[in-house]
């Protein structure tokens, strides 16, 4: 059984390194076409239709492809003032306590941002400008919050295991 979670957590991991390499192609993607944008809007007097629908979307997809890469590099805000004063034991503990409600909640929003995406399918639900269909941009969400479910349960395992360790 740990062979089948090492291999689950280095396939995660590698889709998370995937997820991060797409989220700086949204990026410069984003960048490109606001500069376009304002350039076309300044010199031609031509701005590029449907700048702002891109970048609405191309924001929020940038938000989630980042979402797993910046909990695995551990770059998120944290305040542990208090932890740091518990035993290793204690800390590693509550931190996989943590991972647990992280990954829970983390799952219930991926499944209900799903659902909502399967419904903007049925609805044939798109945006104003473009008439992009909307519920790709959801389904690709939903995948990178179970991506970022599935890292978050690995990491308490870890913490777990750590707890455990005689040292």
């Amino acid at each position: 059984m740990p062979k089948l979670l090492e291999k689950s957590e280095s396939l995660v991991i590698k889709i998370v390194g995937i997820q991060g390499q797409i989220a700086n192609g949204v990026l410069l993607f984003m960048m490109a076409i606001i500069s376009f944008d304002v350039i076309g809007r300044n010199f031609f007097n031509h701005p590029l239709k449907g700048t702002y629908e891109m970048t609405e979307l191309s924001s929020a997809m940038l938000v989630f492809l980042a979402l797993a890469i910046t909990h695995q590099r551990g770059n998120h805000i944290t305040i542990d003032f208090l932890v740091e004063r518990f035993s290793k034991k204690a800390q590693n503990l509550l931190l996989g306590v943590v991972e647990m409600v992280i990954a829970l909640v983390v799952l219930l929003i991926a499944m209900h941002i799903f659902e909502n995406g399967l419904r903007m399918m049925e609805r044939n639900s798109a945006t104003t400008d473009l008439g992009l269909p909307v519920y790709p941009f959801l389904f690709i969400i939903a995948f990178t919050l179970t991506t970022f479910m599935l890292l978050a349960f690995f990491k308490a395992i870890a913490y777990f295991r750590m707890a455990v360790i005689k040292g």
